[in-house]
């Protein structure tokens, strides 16, 4: 049995692009009215229709279980839409070889994992890059203080990071994805354990230091993703508001509910069902 599963091929997976060329003028990610139902379950997401040009920021907010991790998942393909089209540059990421469309993107999930090894190790995860840019992506991160207090690069990380704090934990990540100057940043829910003043360094850093990547946020403070260009509201799967923070405030039931809970001093989604 154990031979039989690892004889399986892999799904999802191109060995080879199927594409002699980018279109040009095309955004660089573009969901074209995307649905995706599980197998033997229920619609997860429906109809999601969005583009952004290179550079651009989208943050998505939403309860919990509205389908926003699911967004992510689909641009990385993990699973394959039920309907519609997801592009990069124009080219639908199912011809893309896989290697090629994963190398694109710097991610951070919900519940990512940290391994026993070294921080190096750790931020570094295989690929080809130096102390120096492994140091400036940990500054980026608002991690290079907690890593100097550690002992520096060669600081051991415990299985799933046991030895630090959930803080230091996704500074530790974000340094991860921040590492190597992705095309497509992917962040999701990756500041919930920082305060308010290092979610603030850290957006400002990303603001900065990233602006020829694409971002797409995932969050659960609005004030994580208030500068973005154009906030998605999700419920249910689907897009109840699209705009920005400020047409959001205005036309939104949703959002603003969030706004007002927040700016209240409860910071968190109960009103929507999620969590803090």
């Amino acid at each position: 049995r154990v031979l039989e599963v690892l004889d399986t091929p892999v799904e999802l997976f191109e060995t080879e692009p199927h594409f002699s060329f980018l279109p040009k003028d095309a955004p660089h990610v573009e969901f074209d009215h995307v649905t995706f139902r599980y197998a033997r379950g229920s619609f997860a997401v429906r109809n999601i229709d969005f583009a952004l040009k290179r550079g651009e920021t989208l943050g998505i907010i939403g309860a919990t279980g509205a389908g926003k991790s699911t967004i992510v998942r689909l641009l990385m393909r993990y699973y394959d839409v039920s309907e519609g089209s997801v592009k990069i540059d124009g080219v639908d990421i199912r011809d893309y070889a896989t290697s090629d469309l994963r190398a694109k993107f710097g991610v951070v999930f919900q519940n990512d994992t940290l391994f026993k090894d070294t921080i190096r190790e750790n931020i570094r995860l295989g690929r080809n890059l130096t102390d120096e840019q492994l140091l400036e992506a940990a500054r980026r991160a608002q991690a290079l203080e907690f890593i100097e207090e550690q002992g520096g690069l060669d600081a051991p990380v415990a299985i799933k990071g046991a030895n630090l704090s959930g803080g230091q934990k996704q500074r530790l990540l974000l340094a991860r994805a921040l590492a190597g100057d992705p095309d497509i940043l992917l962040l999701d829910d990756s500041s919930s354990a920082l305060d308010y003043k290092t979610d603030s360094k850290l957006r400002e850093e990303i603001r900065l230091h990233c602006a020829d990547a694409t971002k797409i946020i995932i969050a659960q403070r609005i004030s994580s993703v208030q500068d973005a260009d154009r906030i998605l509201v999700l419920d249910n799967g689907k897009i109840d508001g699209l705009g920005t923070h400020e047409e959001l405030l205005k036309t939104n039931a949703i959002y603003q509910e969030v706004y007002s809970s927040q700016t209240q001093g409860s910071g968190d989604f109960d009103k929507q069902g999620g969590e803090q």
